[in-house]
């Protein structure tokens, strides 16, 4: 009776029928069924895809023998305590998917006991908390497209399966602790991060699906508790940088997706525990570089990388028991790197690929590569990691270098100039028949090896060897002119044969033995390097090793030039050492000299700029009829650039002593202080010392300027910050032969006189400014 347009269906219509097993009303327009099914109770019964709006009017009670009841597609808005209780005992499948139920309460399936699934798929629930599912056995609870935010329920044993996907959850929360479910989907939610506190106490977990969210951090420690358990783990599609060690140890995993994320590559044993996993997904991601941390699953039979930033892969990076390995989408580069998965594509029968690497049709280069040079061999490389091609043209009789390596001129096309050569490796199709096309695989590297030894080469001036060649042999030629310019353009070369050539040994010859000195440790050949017959230019040279000669031997003309060169370096150092000992030693009295004499730009730079005054004299008013006259007159006299601060002149008359003083310490470069018994005995002279002291100390700078005046105590009865600083600073005494010249080279000096008025907080006034 499904897919009519029945809207209406008359009650007790089945109850002839007692035996009926399966009533199918799918597809029609029914409002509803009132005592439809009062009698007569079919084991299948098929309601969905109609207008039911009363959930609690469809069934009745006592329905035990109902095995599975379709309801899916009806307007239902609710459920209730009494939809279903006391009528399904023995249920097993309840599918209300494609609703409108916008709660889900335990209460309302409470006396399910036997139910194995119960779909509540693409409805309106927003939240499931304080929940404890009790009901059925074994079951399957699916909440797959509704608007859950918040899952806060207690899942026991008898929960096997939860599908959470197409839901609104930021975090897995408390959705999976304690529980011993099967499986578990919260695939296409927002959840942001994975930690080990949200699976504290979880176990049976077999399949786990996150894949759709927006992980981008997982802690190391998250599936430990499941970490013997957990057999299937998607995270696809997620935002995934780094896996922080979070699969290892996952003893039972055999498949670990990890499609569409943002990883670009691996910690080192980043899948180290991993005993039985035979797939691995990792397309879509960043991986620039497989490493080696595949190579250890020693089950892993699938292993798909397409998509990647992968350049090359080498044999010895996958495992044994690899079958398919999956590349296709990644920047392949078929250099001499990726030859050893090539050839091991090439001798075994059991692994396949997607698409067929290294194919004359993948060259997309505009210019067509160089060949190997007629009559030489190519191949590659393998030299401490760098991977090349070498050129073997040895023994072949050559007169001149093959096209490739000669200088470029007008008859030689740009193209044969190149340093990379191409090279073919026939593709075995009786062991590995997986691909139609039976074209070789190509191989395009730089070279870096070449070896004309054992030819009848006459010159290599003009040859055009690539800039990062390793090794050059070209022992047994007939080579008489040094290629000195070519030799130390080539900064990379780690292995050299020279031998058996007749080199020139004259003037020029200089730099080429040099050039052998700096790197006798790769010329394998160096003893045997020798200078060919003589000639006008190198006589008595003839085979003599060319590192043992000196630049006397190669030209002895230059004997002259070469000790003029010598006694000038010589007298220049000895000059330079003589004046620098005479600096050091003497360096102060020279200092002084210079400024007695009007040299005044040997004085340190002024570190004061912004200080008012360049010195504060500090001195006792009984030695003024000395000081003023004799001292401070003679220094405005003789240094008028320097800004003295006197206290009967500067300091403001009914300002506290004490901030005349301070302030006089702190807008002043330096504090002269005129020691004396007057000095000593004054309270005020003391409280301008400590004052100045306390200054130097607070910008680390040498601010005390001590001149001693006339007879003094012992220096044991002087106060003890006097008898440090006399301990520990050099001090001026008044009367000394050069007591004039080293206070004036002392005191700092000022670019300008001291002005008649100044600036004080944007007023101009004039002396006193101590303000």
């Amino acid at each position: 009776m499904s897919d009519n347009l029945l809207q209406f269906l008359p009650p007790n219509l089945f109850d002839p029928w007692k035996k009926l097993k399966k009533a199918v009303l799918s597809k029609n327009r029914l409002i509803h069924v009132n005592q439809l099914f009062a009698v007569t109770h079919p084991q299948f019964i098929y309601l969905d895809n109609n207008n039911l709006t009363d959930l609690d009017s469809v069934l009745h009670r006592n329905m035990s023998s109902v095995e599975t009841v379709q309801l899916s597609n009806n307007p239902f808005s609710k459920v209730t305590v009494n939809s279903f209780n006391g009528k399904l005992s023995k249920t097993r499948f309840l599918y209300l998917d494609h609703c409108q139920i916008r709660e889900f309460n335990v209460n309302h399936f409470v006396s399910l006991h036997s139910l194995s699934t119960l779909d509540l798929s693409y409805n309106l629930i927003e939240k499931i908390v304080n929940q404890q599912i009790t009901f059925g056995n074994n079951v399957e609870l699916d909440f797959t497209g509704n608007k859950i935010k918040e899952f806060n329920a207690e899942l026991p044993y008898n929960v096997k399966h939860v599908y959470l996907n197409k839901n609104l959850m930021t975090t897995v929360g408390r959705t999976l602790q304690f529980s011993q479910m099967a499986q578990v989907s919260l695939a296409d939610n927002r959840i942001q991060s994975l930690d080990y506190e949200e699976f504290r106490g979880v176990h049976g977990i077999v399949m786990l699906d996150l894949q759709g969210n927006v992980i981008n951090s997982i802690e190391r420690e998250t599936f430990t508790s499941i970490r013997k358990e957990l057999v299937y783990l998607d995270l696809s599609r997620n935002r995934i940088r780094r896996l922080n060690g979070c699969v290892q140890s996952l003893s039972l995993l055999t498949s670990l997706n990890l499609t569409d994320n943002h990883i670009e590559g691996f910690e080192r044993g980043e899948f180290r525990g991993l005993n039985e996993l035979t797939d691995l997904y990792l397309q879509g991601n960043r991986i620039k570089t497989l490493g080696y941390e595949v190579y250890g699953l020693n089950r892993l039979k699938y292993l798909v990388i397409s998509h990647n930033k992968i350049r090359t892969i080498k044999a010895d990076q996958l495992p044994l028991s690899l079958q398919y390995v999956y590349v296709e989408g990644n920047p392949l580069q078929c250099d001499c790197q990726i030859l050893s998965f090539l050839q091991h594509l090439n001798s075994t029968k059991n692994l396949k690929t997607d698409v067929p690497p290294c194919n004359p049709s993948n060259n997309t280069s505009p210019v067509p590569p160089a060949q190997c040079p007629d009559g030489c061999q190519c191949f590659c490389t393998n030299s401490a990691g760098d991977h090349y091609i070498s050129v073997d043209c040895s023994a072949i009789g050559l007169t001149q270098l093959p096209p490739l390596f000669a200088a470029a001129n007008a008859s030689t096309p740009a193209e044969h100039n190149s340093t990379s050569v191409v090279i073919f490796l026939p593709r075995n199709l009786a062991e590995n028949a997986f691909f139609s096309e039976n074209a070789p695989f190509v191989i395009q590297d730089v070279v870096k090896g070449l070896d004309f030894s054992y030819n009848n080469l006459q010159s290599v001036e003009d040859a055009r060897f690539p800039k990062g060649t390793k090794h050059l042999f070209l022992g047994q030629n007939i080579i008489r002119q040094p290629p000195t310019s070519i030799l130390y353009a080539l900064e990379e070369l780690n292995s050299v044969t020279l031998s058996g050539n007749p080199w020139v040994c004259d003037c020029g010859t200089s730099g080429f033995k040099r050039w052998i000195l700096s790197h006798s440790e790769f010329i394998l050949d160096v003893n045997e390097t020798r200078c060919g017959p003589d000639d006008q230019d190198s006589s008595g040279l003839a085979n003599r090793a060319i590192w043992t000669l000196s630049d006397i031997d190669l030209c002895p003309t230059d004997v002259e030039v070469y000790v003029s060169i010598i006694l000038g370096v010589l007298s220049f150092f000895l000059v330079a050492a003589a004046a620098m000992i005479a600096w050091t030693r003497y360096e102060i009295n020279i200092k002084v000299w210079l400024y007695a004499h009007g040299v005044t730009w040997v004085k340190e730079r002024d570190i004061d700029r912004d200080k008012l005054f360049d010195a504060f004299i500090s001195f006792s008013y009984k030695d003024q009829n000395l000081v003023i006259p004799e001292l401070i007159n003679v220094i405005q006299k003789k240094a008028p650039s320097v800004r003295l601060c006197l206290h009967y002149r500067d300091f403001l008359p009914g300002n506290l002593i004490e901030e005349n003083i301070i302030k006089a310490v702190e807008l002043s470069k330096r504090t002269v202080l005129i020691l004396s018994r007057n000095f000593l005995e004054s309270e005020w002279c003391m409280f301008e010392f400590k004052a100045a002291h306390v200054q130097a100390l607070k910008d680390r700078v040498h601010r005390i300027i001590i001149i001693r005046l006339g007879d003094l105590p012992k220096e044991s009865e002087m106060p003890k910050e006097i008898q440090m600083y006399l301990k520990s600073t050099t001090y001026l005494t008044w009367g000394d032969k050069y007591f004039w010249n080293n206070l004036l080279y002392c005191l700092p000096t000022s670019s300008s006189p001291l002005p008649k008025t100044v600036d004080v907080n944007g007023v101009k006034q004039k002396y006193p400014v101590l303000v």
